[in-house]
């Protein structure tokens, strides 16, 4: 479904600064229940998984991040082209083939991970994906999983880190 809108910049939110609204109508074709989530095409050039936000007040927004804006120039009151669909996909983002591998190995992480909110499962995959280089995935993977079994089931990000920079430093003098 494509429309045009007009990029707008919240100066009061700390976390969502950038957005843009997406007609009534369209939103609500394709929300279900309670899943928004939507792959967006921003400008024909930057694709992105995300959700809908807001119905409350009757206004439906869609956020585009600073990293997405700047790759493509784009200022506030702005208007960009704008193709949404349905995210149809098992988590509402990519899973990349080294984690569903590492998961794959690992039925106790595998089993706490579907467990999860499809919220929580994002954040850990975006968490694995976050990085360029297809060894440090697989490394950040294997450290999430053995995690995630440690705690039984309740991440602890801080302590997540804390064992990703450790796994990091022990990959360097190997």
């Amino acid at each position: 479904m494509k429309f045009s809108a007009q990029l707008h910049k919240d100066a009061a939110s700390d976390l969502y600064h950038w957005y843009f609204p997406i007609p009534k109508d369209i939103a609500q074709a394709l929300i279900e229940g309670n899943d928004r989530r939507v792959i967006t095409t921003v400008n024909s050039v930057v694709k992105y998984h995300c959700s809908i936000h807001g119905g409350g007040t009757g206004e439906y927004r869609i956020m585009l991040n600073k990293e997405r804006c700047k790759k493509l120039g784009l200022v506030s009151d702005q208007t960009i082209s704008v193709d949404v669909e349905k995210d149809n996909s098992e988590y509402g983002v990519p899973i990349g083939d080294e984690l569903r591998e590492v998961l794959d190995q690992f039925p106790d992480a595998e089993q706490i991970f579907h467990s999860f909110t499809k919220g929580m499962q994002r954040t850990l995959i975006y968490w694995v994906n976050n990085v360029k280089s297809s060894d440090i995935k697989i490394r950040r993977a294997i450290v999430m999983s053995n995690h995630l079994v440690k705690q039984g089931g309740k991440p602890d990000f801080k302590l997540l880190n804390l064992e990703m920079k450790d796994a990091n430093q022990a990959a360097k003098r190997s």
